[in-house]
């Protein structure tokens, strides 16, 4: 019989590369997605720093009636680039949205081609937005005339926001295209 301490507080099991879905022996295989999913600790502090300079602008604005001209536009960045890692960071782990029902209705040698298939798709889908990010990049460092320029944002403080925003998004993309490819090999190696 249990007694109220161990109802009263349920041990919390620890997680294992295991507790990942079908992929798992696929994730984590190579140091980059290990390096990734590290860095996606830290990354997720900057959200809070993106809390803490929101409430400043609260207190400013509404306590002193001192209202600021680079909260807004400091925090969009700080979260646009941490949405945009979280791509990558998904992709380390292996936590990305997946409809399993056809996956596990198949044998497994089905399996580890649907992973192949996956893998391809993957390098696939994001080397075209690489690029797409790269046109976006390259507008946003220079001028038609080939002067470079970093894009500010217009406004009242003009910072260069947009021109960090897009290219971290497109070194991310870079990086989600690296880790696709070498999630295919594993795929490709498991399946041998």
């Amino acid at each position: 019989m249990k007694n109220k301490a161990d109802i009263a507080s349920p041990k919390i099991q620890e997680t294992t590369i295991e507790d990942y879905d079908h992929l798992s022996e696929v994730v984590f295989k190579n140091k980059l997605d290990i390096y990734v999913d590290r860095l996606g600790s830290y990354i997720s502090y900057l959200f809070l720093i993106s809390v803490a300079i929101s409430f400043y602008e609260i207190f400013s604005r509404y306590f002193f009636n001192a209202p600021t001209i680079w909260v807004h536009e400091t925090t969009i960045m700080i979260c646009a680039l941490c949405m945009a890692y979280g791509g990558s960071y998904c992709l380390a782990r292996n936590t990305h949205i997946s409809i399993n029902i056809l996956y596990q209705s198949v044998s497994e040698r089905c399996q580890k081609l649907l992973d192949i298939l996956n893998s391809l798709l993957s390098v696939f889908f994001c080397t075209l937005i690489a690029y797409a990010g790269y046109i976006m990049t390259s507008k946003a460092l220079w001028t038609p005339s080939g002067v470079f320029r970093l894009e500010s944002s217009g406004s009242a403080w003009n910072p260069v926001t947009p021109a960090i925003v897009k290219t971290g998004l497109f070194f991310i993309l870079i990086l989600m295209s690296v880790q696709s490819l070498l999630h295919l090999i594993n795929a490709i190696k498991k399946a041998r």
